[in-house]
């Protein structure tokens, strides 16, 4: 009988189970990561194929430049991932 009345007492008016309290801009700001994430990519495909491009045209001076780029943009979309993780581990511990 108490889990019942406990269950009915987190309920609002309506009888509908209480919305959890959303912070405002956070939709903004996984929009604009996804955004950055996407250009990023962009990025990295387009260094690959000039590099790709270069290798087979057998114009190689700079070759390890536009790989060293793309090596560096991908090191940073790890890193952003590995510090996403972070958070998210963090904030499973604090509860």
């Amino acid at each position: 009988m108490i889990q019942r009345e406990e269950r009915w007492a987190n309920r609002g008016v309506e009888g509908r189970a209480s919305q959890p309290i959303r912070q405002p801009g956070r939709e903004a700001m996984v929009m604009a990561a996804a955004m950055i994430g996407v250009l990023m990519l962009g990025l990295q495909l387009w260094l690959l194929t000039v590099a790709l491009d270069m290798f087979l045209s057998a114009n190689q001076n700079e070759l390890w430049v536009l790989s060293a780029g793309s090596g560096i943009v991908f090191l940073g979309g790890a890193v952003a991932f590995w510090m996403l993780l972070g958070r998210r581990s963090l904030r499973r511990r604090k509860r």
